[in-house]
């Protein structure tokens, strides 16, 4: 077909990699576009497929090449957006294996958290994209009689529908999910931190103490305890160790 009978606008539009899904009616035919993930790579990668509907028929276009190709039937076309679906589905499973994982590991090692907010942020991201591609597939189906008056086809648009459906469900749960990893990393980060200062708290208690009476045997002053006595030394380490030792026995029975 020649592109060039379509309006400046939506030409623009199924050229554009990047647009949304979205379905809308010119003079004399018709643009549908899904936007949705590709499944063959480790990073989010997401693809807009542009077709053209006019006169009965279905036409692919092909960015690069600036050209379209037909499609045989609205059959084959169910087939090729059923492929695309699955490769989202794909996609989108191995985001929720992605946040099990992470799920696992923060009980473990509470750094992988640096993970959250990449998972975090695709998934919001392909949450929004499934909510617009689920209301324009409806949309095309409402729109296209081929469709509504074929029941294995409707059949069959429909069952796309539950996928689109489904995935954009389990990105919303999964998104839940990740809010509640960072709530159980808050806590362990919490508790590790008042672990710590306990720690520090213990310790400030039991030395504090030693080092007054340490700067207070070290004055060069007149009349001070076992002044002169040979046995001062063992006298003060003799206090110093029982006074560490009760400090230590204090602080762990308190914490008990």
């Amino acid at each position: 077909m020649d592109i060039n009978i379509l309006n400046a606008l939506h030409l623009e539009d199924i050229n554009n990699s990047a647009h949304p899904s979205a379905f809308f009616e010119g003079h004399g035919y018709k643009i549908l576009i899904y936007r949705l993930f590709k499944s063959d790579i480790d990073s989010l990668e997401v693809v807009s497929y542009p077709f053209i509907l006019i006169d009965g028929g279905i036409y692919a276009y092909d960015r690069e090449k600036k050209s379209t190709s037909k499609i045989e039937d609205f059959t084959s076309f169910y087939n090729i957006i059923d492929t695309f679906v699955d490769q989202s589905m794909q996609k989108v499973e191995s985001y929720v294996e992605k946040v099990e994982e992470l799920e696992e590991k923060i009980h473990e090692n509470l750094s992988a958290i640096q993970d959250w907010v990449v998972y975090k942020k695709e998934l919001v991201r392909m949450e929004r994209i499934l909510a617009q591609a689920v209301k324009i597939h409806q949309y095309f189906i409402t729109k296209t009689d081929t469709i509504k008056e074929d029941k294995h086809l409707f059949a069959g648009f429909e069952d796309i529908e539950e996928h689109l459906s489904r995935i954009y469900r389990v990105c919303g749960i999964n998104i839940i999910k990740l809010d509640s990893i960072y709530s159980l990393y808050s806590t362990l980060s919490n508790e590790k931190m008042n672990t710590t200062m306990y720690i520090l708290t213990i310790i400030s208690a039991i030395f504090l103490p030693l080092n007054l009476l340490v700067g207070f045997f070290g004055m060069n002053t007149e009349g001070m305890f076992f002044s002169g006595n040979q046995s001062a030394t063992l006298y003060v380490s003799a206090i110093l160790i029982a006074l560490f030792v009760g400090l230590y026995t204090y602080f762990i029975k308190f914490k008990r």
